[in-house]
């Protein structure tokens, strides 16, 4: 998926209030990754469980309006986030193009277990999983971020893995016969 049928899915917010965004998108998080009643079973690019909740919703689509004094208080509609609601999924299953994944600790301080990022940077955008006990991963978050912000993100961090165009011709031949068809004399 190229960074064009990305923004071919964005949402159209124009002319809504909050009210109306706020259902709206509830709708959508509920039609798209809820497939299981308050909860949606998913995988990731890895084959890892991820699992979706309905209350994680006003932390996922919210931010705070005082950073300072109340960072846990989410009363502010990220209308990024919701425009780019249908990317959430493209990207945690490695579909888009230029993203990366990454195992970070947590930005509020946990080292271990890590959390998981998915990143996009040409238009930067990230996706947040928080580790279950169970294993596999929870949805967290998911909101436009400025590529430095990601890059600051990634520093402690591991590269999980990043996505590579497929070549059929790389794909069907290994070896030195591979060499010659990619490399021109």
């Amino acid at each position: 998926m190229t960074i064009a049928d990305l923004r071919s899915i964005l949402i159209s917010l124009e002319g809504m209030t909050v009210e109306q965004i706020d259902e709206y998108a509830r709708h959508l998080y509920r039609q798209a990754y809820l497939n299981k009643g308050h909860v949606g079973i998913h995988k990731t690019h890895d084959d890892e469980l991820l699992v979706f909740h309905s209350r994680t919703f006003e932390h996922a689509f919210y931010t705070t309006s005082d950073r300072y004094d109340h960072p846990e208080r989410k009363d502010v509609l990220r209308r990024g986030s919701v425009e780019r609601i249908h990317w959430i999924g493209k990207l945690v299953v490695g579909e888009v193009s230029g993203s990366a994944c990454f195992e970070v600790p947590s930005p509020t301080g946990r080292i271990r277990p890590p959390n998981r990022f998915y990143a996009v940077f040409e238009t930067p955008f990230v996706v947040w999983l928080e580790p279950r006990r169970e294993g596999g991963w929870n949805f967290a978050s998911a909101y436009p971020l400025s590529i430095e912000e990601i890059r600051k993100y990634q520093r402690g961090g591991k590269t999980v893995w990043k996505w590579k165009e497929k070549s059929p011709v790389i794909d069907r031949l290994t070896g030195p016969e591979a060499l010659s068809k990619v490399v021109k004399p």
